[in-house]
């Protein structure tokens, strides 16, 4: 039995650890699933297969300038620690571990060590799925206060 884990990273690399057993299914992020499968295909004589769930909930890595007790110095590093995250080259780097890029222009494939080209079983440059919107407050609420009560 897995102990709930601290990360969905975590999960994933229970699962490569300890070989198939009677449920092997996780629900993981796309960057992570792609990142771990080359150790998966080392330690297991099966690598996982990879399914995107549709439609699906996307995620999507976001850095923001938060206002407040900063000065503008402070802001000035920020924007520029933005622009260097969303630079080409930074975003074929994060490519690379399996997240998509945040701007147009960089084709997956083309990549160097992109993982959309190492034949992953399931991978999907473009997965065509539609995206459901995320819970409305009301939720979240009702999972936090469950959550609360299950501590």
């Amino acid at each position: 039995v897995y102990q709930p884990p601290r990360s969905t990273d975590t999960l994933l690399q229970e699962f490569i650890a300890r070989g198939p057993n009677d449920a092997d299914v996780a629900t993981v992020y796309e960057s992570i699933a792609l990142y771990r499968w080359e150790q998966a295909a080392q330690t297991q004589s099966k690598p996982y297969q990879i399914y995107y769930f549709n439609p699906t909930i996307e995620t999507v890595s976001t850095a923001a300038i938060v206002r407040r007790d900063v000065n503008s110095q402070q802001v000035k590093a920020a924007r520029k620690f933005l622009q260097f995250l969303t630079a080409p080259e930074q975003q074929k780097t994060f490519v690379q571990y399996g997240f998509r890029p945040v701007i147009g222009g960089i084709n997956l494939q083309s990549v160097s060590g992109s993982p959309w080209t190492k034949g992953i079983p399931g991978a999907k440059t473009d997965p065509n799925l539609k995206s459901l919107a995320p819970p409305n407050s009301e939720v979240i609420g009702e999972i936090q206060r469950m959550w609360n009560r299950v501590q």
